[in-house]
Parts: C-alpha cells; structure tokens; sequence
C-alpha cells in the first residue's frame, strides 16, 4: 500500500508538469476497487480538468499547446451557451450577446450553411469569451477569434493539443472587445466569421477535402453579412487602399494564392469579402437563391463542393441567376469574366468600357476581343457594394506594377496598357477606360476543373484530410511594423492547426 501511494505521488508530480488540467480517464470504464485508482480517479476531479465542466480546453498560439481555461456559463439558450474565462473582467454584456447570437446569428447561418455537427450529443455551440494566448501586447496585432478543428475530435491525453470534443468557438475577451468602441459589430461580426468555419470543417473533412483558404475565408466575412453585420465598411476601404493599413488597396495583390506576406494578409482578406460578396448577390436575386447558393457551396451540388475555384464555378453555374448567354459554361472564362466584372467596377469603369475587353485564353495563345455587355446587364454592381460608385472609395493606386501575380489585377492612372501574350500565362486581360485600366491576371493556380466530392468513410483519424491547401504559415507577421493577425487552416504534417481572426484595429 505504502508503494501505491509512493507511485500517486509521482503521478501527481508528473501530470501537474505536463498538463495543466487532466481528463477524467476513468470515466468510460468499470469502477475499479483498486486502491490507487480510486485515489487517482479522486485526484483527477478535484484538480478540476477540462471534461467536467469546470474548465474548457483552448489553444496557446504561441506554444501550439493546449491549457485548461477555467470558465463561468453566463447564457445557456436553445443553441447556444456563452462561456467567460474566470480571470476575465470586462463590461460588455455578453449575456445580451449570447441571446443574439442564439436567436439571429445561428438560426440564419444554419438556413445558409446546413446544421453543425454535435460532437457532445448536448445540440448547442459553446462560444468562450478569454483572454486568446497570442502574445499580444499593447498596440499589437492580436487574435480576435477562431475556430480549432480539434474539438472535432475525441481527446488524446498524451497529445500537446487537447480537444474538448464538442462544438467550440473562442472569441477574445479584451482587444476585440475594445474594438466595439470603434466599430459596435466587431465583437459579433467576429463570432458570425467563426461560425462559418465551424460549420464548414466537418463537410470538408467528411469528404477528405480541404478548401482554398480565399473561398472558406472570404465565405466567412460574406457571413458576417448575412447575420446582419455588414456591409463591412472597413474591408470595402481597406480593399480600395483608402484604409490606413492598406495603402494601394488590391492593387497588384492576388485573390488566390496567399501567402505570409503581413503587409498583403489585410488586403486578401478584403478581396476575398468583395469577390465572394459579388458572387453571392449576384447568385439569385432573392436571398433564399443566394442562400442556396452559399449552401451548395459548402455542402455539394450535384457531387460538387466549392474546395476550389474551379468548383466554386461549378456550384456557380446551378445558382438561380447563372447566364451562360453572359459567362458562358466554361468554369475558366466564368472566373475571368466575374473576376474582371468586380475589379474593373472597383474602379470606376463603366459599362461601355466592358464592350472591348481583351483575354488570352490559353498559354500563348492570340489576344482576343470579347464583348461583356450581356454580363453587365445580368450582373450590375450590387446595392451593398454601391460604395464603389463613389470616386472617393474607388480603388487608388498609389505605385506602377511593372509585373503581375496570378490572380491579381493592376490598376493603372493611364489607358496605355501594354498586354501581350506568354507561353505560361492564360486568362490574361486587359480593360481600359479614359484614363485608366487594369491589367488582370484571372488564373487559378490550382486550375478550373472541378473536384467531385469523395464520399469514403472516415473515422476520427485527423490523417483522413489528404489535400494541403494554401495556408498563412503563422499566427502573427514577423516583420516588425507589419504584425497582422491571420485567419485560417493549417494542415501541417497531417495534423490540424488553425489561427483564426479577423484583424480588427
């Protein structure tokens, strides 16, 4: 007996290093009439570990280990229940907040993108309000937010990252809630942004797919919207280089492929929320049609899913409003014609200008002329994005782009642009108004043809996503003067990471 205790005690020791709360590991088993597990299993509840409600597990993103956040339920309603971390002193009403989200947010979300999963059996979200590990300091760039994939999971508690097996969204108890003092929908904005991760995830995964960070992203800053949190002002000005932060806007910036550029991060989040919101308004001319738009998106139409650009088309062509007289149905020429449709009216050109566009249509191809009056007939600048018919928040270069990203478009104060063909570049264009034009580069890097949906069994082994998309490699730009927080997944040696936020002044 004195050798048993002798053995707790160092079980104790090592578990109180290692971990900062211990799950129940005797819960799903027989009660053992063992003197040591008893006093084991009596030591794990009274440590107050994360699996027994006393506590939540979240994510340290500057260790990429988990801690066991001791919390208070402040709302607990139909769909929702409202954590705050214990530590956490703030005079935001977060009961109110839970109430909103319970009664507007989830239910209009749900209608566009399907039922969340329930891991937990319990049929709510858990939302924790804390303080993010992210290592941010005063006047820092900081985590607003985010949604871990590994509460998908059952919980490993041999693994540095811990899952709290339910449905989780983690939102930031002190900079994002400082925000609201300059922008009152930054707090709920944020948790809309975050509910559409969480819902996506599991179709993504259920399929062994992963989706191009610019679609999940920009489909998360659309639904801010739709729960009725936009337009976003910020973003449309931040993609016209009329935000401090983001001086010469998109110009010279690809949609497509991101990268770990901090000074560019702002700029792709905006462009990723003015494509996708144009693509939705222009899905359907109800909100239904576009809701069911944005839901085939995320859960498949006619075995296809919006993983890539190419699928995106796919799913764009069965909308309510697709015109193939306008776009044609060829996935590639609907991205280029969509695409130069947005930037070209970000710009100021008009519909004239659009009667004379030139495309390149395959590697070294001849320059073509094409007419997109039809296009804009059927797919006008939309009311929320009016904001670009008013010069003072059309797009404003600020430098001459001497070379071009795939994806990007250049905007020029001249209409003497130069386009000529290249063996290695398609879905090359080029519109020109008085004055001005752009030079555009509508080309996925990931091509256009469609990804069917793989519908195979899967289990709960994370190994099952086999596709690594284009990710932000950190949590927070290195460069100093350029820390911007960052939004996203990253599959990294098969694992799940994620670093979500939406950057918020």
């Amino acid at each position: 007996m004195h050798l048993n205790y002798r053995v707790i005690t160092a079980l104790l020791f090592i578990s109180s290093i290692f971990f900062n709360c211990y799950p129940l590991l005797l819960a799903t088993k027989e009660e053992p009439n063992d003197n040591t597990s008893v006093l084991l299993g009596t030591y794990l509840l009274l440590v107050g570990n994360c699996n027994t409600g006393s506590g939540l597990w979240a994510r340290d993103l500057t260790t990429q280990s988990s801690v066991c956040v001791p919390v208070q339920l402040l709302y607990d309603g139909n769909n929702v229940q409202v954590y705050k971390e214990v530590s956490l002193s703030t005079n935001y009403d977060l009961v109110n907040f839970g109430k909103v989200f319970d009664t507007n947010t989830y239910n209009k979300l749900i209608a566009t993108f399907g039922t969340p999963s329930d891991r937990d059996g319990d049929g709510k979200i858990k939302i924790l309000v804390m303080d993010i590990r992210d290592g941010a300091t005063t006047n820092s760039a900081y985590v607003a937010g985010y949604y871990d994939p590994v509460n998908y999971f059952p919980d490993n508690f041999l693994s540095r990252i811990r899952s709290n097996y339910a449905e989780v969204l983690y939102l930031d108890g002190k900079e994002l809630i400082a925000a609201n003092n300059s922008d009152p929908t930054a707090f709920t904005s944020t948790a809309a942004h975050e509910f559409q991760h969480l819902l996506r995830f599991p179709r993504m995964y259920e399929v062994g797919q992963s989706d191009e960070l610019w679609i999940n992203e920009g489909t998360s800053e659309v639904a801010s919207d739709i729960a009725g949190f936009g337009p976003q002002t910020s973003r449309l000005d931040c993609y016209a280089g009329r935000e401090s932060r983001c001086s010469d806007g998109i110009n010279g910036v690809s949609l497509l492929d991101w990268n770990n550029s901090s000074s560019e991060v702002l700029k792709q989040y905006a462009f990723a929320y003015v494509f996708m919101k144009f693509l939705y308004e222009s899905s359907g001319t109800t909100e239904a049609e576009k809701q069911s738009f944005f839901r085939n998106s995320v859960l498949g139409a006619n075995g296809i899913r919006a993983n890539s650009t190419g699928s995106l088309m796919s799913v764009f062509q069965t909308s309510a409003n697709f015109q193939s007289s306008a776009l044609t149905t060829q996935n590639s020429d609907i991205f280029f014609r969509m695409y130069t449709l947005i930037t070209g009216y970000s710009f100021g050109l008009s519909g004239t200008n659009f009667s004379n566009v030139e495309q390149v249509q395959s590697d070294g191809g001849i320059i073509n002329t094409i007419d997109l009056s039809n296009a804009v007939h059927y797919y006008p600048l939309p009311t929320s994005l009016n904001r670009f018919n008013t010069l003072a928040y059309q797009v404003t270069p600020t430098t001459v782009k001497n070379t071009i990203k795939q994806g990007s478009t250049n905007f020029y104060n001249t209409s003497q642009i130069n386009i000529t063909t290249n063996p290695t570049r398609k879905n090359y264009g080029r519109v020109t108004g008085i004055g001005k034009g752009i030079l555009l580069w509508a080309d996925s890097p990931s091509g256009f043809n469609a990804s069917v949906r793989n519908v195979t069994e899967t289990t709960g082994d994370l190994s099952h996503i086999r596709t690594k998309p284009r990710s932000l490699k950190s949590v927070i730009g290195s460069e100093p003067g350029h820390q911007f927080p960052i939004c996203g997944f990253e599959f990294t040696s098969g694992l799940v990471h994620t670093s979500e936020s939406i950057p918020i002044e």
